[in-house]
This record gives C-alpha cells, structure tokens and sequence, in this order.
C-alpha cells in the first residue's frame, strides 16, 4: 500500500530525511529527474527531430526540471530550459541542478516577459517545472501567464511533481491551472491528486518512488493508503482445485421486491461471477416468478411480504435459520423504504452473526434510527453513497481530508467498515485506516451500479477474504470492471448487467488460475 500524503506530511518527511543536507538533497532531485526521464521515453519521442521545452520555477520544482534536462541532453534531445530565474538566485540542490545542467552547455534562457517565450509552440513536449505541491491560491503574475501560454500551446505536457496551479491538499484547481497528460508525483501521491476537480488536470499519474526511509515515512503519514495493483493481487481468495461449492463459499442475500427484481438479479450474479459457491436469495413471494425468470444459478427462497410486495418482518425467524448456514450476507438491494421491512433489516441486523453487507435500502432502514446501527451482532460493512450518508449521518465535507477524518470517525464509533461511494471511493475501517480507490468513470453513474458492488465483496468474504480486505478488493474489482466496460462500450452505454459480464476480466487479471494440463 502506497501512503497519501498532504503537503505538510510531504514537507516534514522531506525535512526529516534531508534537512540542510545539500548533497542527500541533490540525490532525491536525482531519482525524481530519472522519474521524469523514464516518463518522456514512454512518450516515444525522435531524439533527433523532437525538441522538448522545460518551464523552470525558482525552487526544487525547478531544479528537477533543470535535472531531467541533463538527463535528455545526454540521451540526445534538444532541450530548452526556460527559467523564471538567473540562475545565480537559486539556492541549495536547485542550485546544483542549475550548475551541472550549464555544464553540460544546456539551452537556457531566463524570461521576464511572455514575450520572450515566442515560438513556444515548437516545441513537441513541454515539461513543466513552475510551481511545487505547497503552491496555495490562484497563481500570479508571470507564473499566470506561462501556464496560460503552455495550455494555449495544445502541446503534450508532464507535469513535474503536481500540475502548476493545483492545490495538493483539497484538489482545487486555481485560475490558471495547467493540464498535464502525465504527472509525476514525487516520493507519494498527494491526496488532492487523487480528487476531482484536480484530477482532471493530473492526467496520467506516476509515482516516483525515491525510497524514503520508512521509519520516517510511517513517523508523517496519518493512515490513508492507496493500493497498488500488487496489493489487490495479494487481497484476491486462493481456489482450491479439490473444492466444492460449499468450499468456495455460500452467501445469504436478503434483496428485491416487487417491482425492484433487477436489484436482486444483478447482486446475485455479480456475487456468483467473483467466485463464491452459491448464492441463495431470499425474495418476497410474489417477486419469485420474475426473479426465477432474470437468473438460474442463483438458490431463490420465497419468503412472507407486506402488502406492497416487500420482503415483511414476519419473516424474520425463517430468515435467520437459512443465513446461520452462511459465510456472509448481503442486506437491502431493492427491498423498498417500507417501514415493514425497515424493522425487519433492523432486527435481522442485531441478530445476524456472519458479515453483513448493508446497502441501499438496508442503510436506509436506519434514518431516524441511526444509533441502533450500533447494534449490529457480526462484522458490518456499508456502502453509502454521499445521499445516503446524509440520511443517517447529515452533512459530510467536501474537501479530502475532513472527508476522510469524518468517514474514519463515524466506523470507530460504530465498529464498521465504510465503503463511501464516489469518484474516488473512499473505505475506512474502524482501525484508522482509509484507502482511496480512484478507479471507475462515468459509464458506472448507471442505475444498478451500487446493487454489483453489494455482491462483490459478500462472496470474497464467503471466499475466505477477511470483510476489510473484502471491502477494498471488492471496490476496486468494481471500479476496474466498470473501466474494462467502458474501453469495449464506451461511457455512454454502460449499464450495470455489464459490469458483471465484465467482473471476470478484472479478476483474470487480478489471480490468474493455473490448471494442470493432464492430456496435451
């Protein structure tokens, strides 16, 4: 898991590790230029026909500018550091970078006026180096002004360490901004990188690793983590290759009525496309025939109903004896508002012992209830969208880090796993942990979206997956099927069916299952 910084926490490890230190300074400046190198020959740009412009501000944003330009000139690129210094004000390590980089006889040129920058558009890349991650505020001034002309240039950009202009902690582009295509982030992300508004401005993001001592590293960061591909590998259930169903796992889901069976259609497929043995399905009984037309697989149990076709609380009992046989549950896609059924969802809550899943109209049989959510009997994990929370919880922040400080504190005080859906998706656990999970894109703001997700992360529990590793793998499997939809759909045309048609794309990926091959 990668750690996510604010600008503070970056600043103090930067102090912690290097200090007045000018030579350890200059060779953490020279991993992140070989950052920014390896990111211009992914580009696959003709050292001898393309020429790369790099804008230099006055600090170390600056001088890895200065860096990644020795660097190019040596692999044969014309380079043209623009600089809004002379060189001779610059201090420490950007200094240094400055030095070697005139050494080298680097093109420089030190501007005072936009002016001096025509023929800007030339260039076939420009890397921007104006203004570091603590920047605060519109930009001003000459500063303005280059962003300005960079973005009127239409020409491909790498932004060094942050977009110049974007506010690194609340993700708040200033006016101006630049529009990187890639960012290389320095050391960590920057939590307001993972954020939108901002993140329409990172473009791609790469994490430059510059090897932090950890000790130092878990001293500054405050708990919020951003999983890797690696990591999720690592969260993903083993098969067993003798199993049966019953090995692989059964999940109990309490979902559907009349009128609402795709809900329970599409949590119950996606339950059963992420791996779990079997799923069985308690539905109101006059939903049955519907239901059993829209899936096969899925064990569906007809249970008694209020007049309205809900699933009713006179059920309770039955309901309770066929999940005690199950490794996880699921509560709430598409069981309705009903007051009914919200006393039913509040009892089976405080009785259930397996993990519990609690969507949709499950967190909504707590409004005006909130405080018996405390009562939940097994392991619990919602999945609140930003209206829902509301509901039980009333205003959330907008901004990332009071966001997640509130999301943090509401699963301590109730002993839950939190999986706050959005753009990112945020999961926090009682433990003071949070994981942010910027995946996903607008096909996925499709109705039934929420109800895939919901059948995820039951069966990685059923599957042997502790519920918090359950909760971010599940999220992100989400996530990732949703993009998988939308490279073959495209945004527009994705609905929710296609999210499960897609979930074992994600998981190939993901865990790989090797067979053994007896007859070739």
């Amino acid at each position: 898991m990668i750690p996510v910084v604010t600008t503070s926490q970056m600043r103090n490890i930067d102090t912690a590790v290097i200090g007045d230190d000018i030579a350890t300074g200059f060779s953490y400046m020279l991993k992140a230029g070989m950052g920014l190198f390896e990111a211009v020959e992914e580009m696959g740009l003709n050292p001898d026909a393309d020429e790369i412009a790099i804008a230099c501000g006055k600090g170390n944003n600056g001088g890895d500018g200065f860096v990644v330009g020795r660097m190019l000139i040596d692999k044969g690129y014309s380079v043209m550091c623009y600089s809004l210094s002379d060189g001779e004000s610059l201090k420490g390590e950007a200094r240094r970078a400055f030095d070697k980089y005139i050494e080298k006889e680097g093109n420089y040129f030190h501007f005072d006026d936009t002016e001096d920058l025509e023929g800007f558009g030339r260039f076939s890349l420009i890397i921007d180096a104006l203004l570091g991650t603590g920047t605060k505020g519109n930009p001003r001034g000459l500063f303005a002004e280059i962003i300005k002309l960079i973005n009127a240039s239409k020409k491909p950009v790498i932004a060094v360490d942050t977009p110049s202009g974007l506010d690194n902690n609340t993700g708040q582009p200033g006016k101006p901004v630049i529009s990187a295509n890639c960012t290389v982030t320095m050391g960590f992300p920057k939590i307001g990188q993972l954020f939108y508004p901002g993140r329409f401005n990172i473009g791609k993001l790469i994490i430059k690793d510059l090897g932090y001592p950890r000790e130092i590293t878990e001293q500054f960061t405050s708990g919020i983590f951003l999983p890797t591909l690696e990591d999720l590998k690592h969260l993903m259930p083993s098969r067993k290759p003798d199993g049966s169903k019953f090995d692989h796992g059964l999940v109990f889901m309490l979902c559907g009525s009349r009128g609402m069976t795709g809900s329970a259609a599409l949590s119950a497929m996606s339950a059963l496309r992420t791996g779990c043995g079997m799923v069985h399905c308690t539905v109101p009984e006059s939903a049955i025939p519907v239901l059993a037309v829209k899936v096969t697989e899925p064990v569906l149990h007809s249970i008694e109903e209020t007049e309205a076709g809900t699933p009713s609380s006179t059920s309770t009992d039955s309901i309770l004896e066929l999940a005690s046989s199950m490794q996880a549950a699921v509560i709430g896609p598409g069981i309705s508002h009903n007051p009914d059924t919200g006393k039913l969802v509040r009892k089976l809550l405080s009785k259930i012992s397996i993990p519990v899943v609690l969507d949709a109209d499950g967190i909504n049989a707590y409004k005006d209830h909130t405080e018996e959510l405390k009562k939940h009997s097994g392991e619990l994990i919602i999945t609140p969208h930003r209206k829902e929370w509301e509901r039980l919880f009333g205003q959330l922040p907008f901004e990332p880090v009071p966001l997640i400080e509130n999301l943090i504190k509401t699963a301590n005080e109730f002993s839950m796993t939190i999986i706050f859906k959005g753009s990112p998706t945020i999961v926090a656990n009682s433990k003071g942990e949070s994981f942010i999970l910027p995946v996903g894109n607008s096909g996925m703001a499709s109705a039934g979206s929420g109800d895939v997700l919901s059948g995820i992360i039951p069966s990685l529990i059923a599957q042997g997956c502790a519920p918090g590793d359950a909760a971010v793998l599940g999220a992100a499997i989400h996530g990732l099927a949703g993009e998988t939809a939308s490279d073959d759909i495209g945004e527009y045309s994705v609905v929710a069916s296609d999210m499960v048609n897609y979930i074992h794309n994600v998981i190939n990926k993901l865990s790989p299952v090797k067979t053994i091959g007896i007859i070739s």
